[in-house]
């Protein structure tokens, strides 16, 4: 027991110490909240956009020009501003002269567009803009959604309808989306529930990966024979296992340390009042991330570490590795299908092969929570399965570890499990 304390706190301190590890904790939650906070950070700081738009009118309808303005109005503090100029261009008027007088306008920052209603502008189907800036994509939705809308109202009041009832008659319904508890739902619990399940592919991934270089460096640098001469293989492998282990939940501690503090801090303010109401992270879905980590990540190192053994560089090892690699790729490859019916029989079945339950099952439960018994199943034969990964492992690792050169056949393998 005391040499496997040993291995774990060698295999800890000496990945928590080095600077890869200090540097991607603090950096990648520093990154991933950039993405959500710089964006909005700016916007508030540019302010709304204030755009000045001259009106070519060959229709002369004052009432059309009227509605359009109305409908460009600011409603809210984060909407562009719209400054209208009404131009009547009348029937004996050259339009190009016209035209050519407003792109000079343009070229000289005097104004930022300018769009032309036609004489039959209420037959169009499409509106000519001009304008200085033809990659702001936002001003540009902005101003043909009011125009269209203007259009339309025209088009009805020609018609003799009343715009207003048609207006109410027309307008539209959304759906009010709500759990069963009753809480409003606005995308939160499907984009926490996916970042969560990406935070545990990510870091399987990675920390398995990282211990299959370990087994190979070891095994490179004959620092592994040493070691052998007083600790058993079994011991070895398994004080790596949980020493890169402890490096993972660590990352989360210091990545849930940081939140606690972002969350003290202006930034998610900022957030919450872009997005009306963050959500929740309910303490049952934090548990069963942690859960599925931890197992998610013996199943898949113990498999990166018989990979390591098996190889003897690390060329060998990145194309022995793919076989693993896919099996956590494919679920989520296949998430998308379990989002749609998370307790649909596909779904279910698919979410208790023991390979496939870190990810599956973890998004099931925040999708939408499937019985307990399903949920205590897939953990059993996730445990069933990893010891019984561990054993086969323990085997080939024994032997693996001091064989250098050509990589052993799959016979050569079968052997060495009959090995005592």
């Amino acid at each position: 027991m005391d040499k496997l304390k040993a291995i774990i706190k060698r295999e800890y301190l000496t990945r928590v110490k080095s600077k890869g590890f200090i540097i991607g904790t603090i950096i990648s939650p520093l990154v991933m909240m950039s993405f959500a906070v710089v964006p909005i950070l700016l916007t508030r700081m540019g302010g709304p956009g204030n755009y000045r738009i001259a009106v070519l009118d060959q229709a002369g309808d004052e009432v059309l020009f009227d509605r359009i303005e109305n409908l460009l109005a600011p409603d809210r503090a984060m909407d562009d501003r719209y400054a209208l100029q009404h131009e009547i261009v009348g029937p004996q008027e050259n339009l190009e002269e016209r035209q050519q007088k407003l792109n000079r306008q343009i070229a000289a920052g005097e104004i930022d567009g300018y769009f032309i209603l036609p004489k039959d502008v209420l037959t169009q189907d499409r509106i000519t803009y001009y304008a200085k800036n033809v990659g702001d994509f936002g001003s540009r939705s902005q101003i043909s959604d009011g125009i269209s809308r203007a259009v339309v109202e025209r088009r009805v009041t020609q018609a003799g309808l009343e715009t207003d009832k048609v207006r109410e008659l027309i307008r539209d319904v959304r759906l009010d989306i709500r759990n069963a508890r009753g809480e409003r739902e606005r995308g939160q619990t499907f984009i926490l529930s996916f970042g969560l399940l990406m935070i545990i592919y990510i870091t399987i991934l990675i920390y398995g990966v990282m211990v299959m270089r370990g087994v190979i460096e070891e095994k490179q640098s004959r620092i592994i024979e040493v070691l052998l001469s007083s600790v058993r293989p079994f011991d070895l492998m398994l004080g790596k296992l949980i020493g890169i282990g402890m490096v993972g939940l660590t990352q989360y501690l210091v990545w849930a340390i940081f939140g606690l503090i972002i969350s003290a801090a202006t930034a998610l303010p900022v957030i919450a009042a872009n997005w009306q109401r963050m959500p929740k992270i309910p303490v049952a879905q934090l548990i069963f991330f942690v859960v599925y980590f931890v197992l998610g990540y013996f199943l898949y190192g113990t498999l990166y570490a018989m990979v390591g053994a098996i190889v003897s560089n690390e060329d060998d090892g990145q194309q022995m590795q793919l076989p693993v690699t896919m099996t956590i790729v494919i679920p989520i490859m296949i998430s998308t299908f379990v989002m749609r019916n998370p307790n649909g029989t596909a779904s279910i079945v698919l979410s208790m092969i023991p390979f496939f339950s870190p990810v599956l099952m973890f998004l099931r439960i925040g999708l939408q929570m499937p019985p307990w018994w399903q949920i205590a199943l897939s953990i059993a034969l996730l445990i069933i399965t990893i010891l019984s990964v561990v054993w086969i492992a323990a085997k080939i690792y024994r032997i693996g570890v001091l064989m250098y050169g050509k990589r052993p056949t799959l016979p050569e393998l079968a052997r060495w499990l009959k090995y005592s």
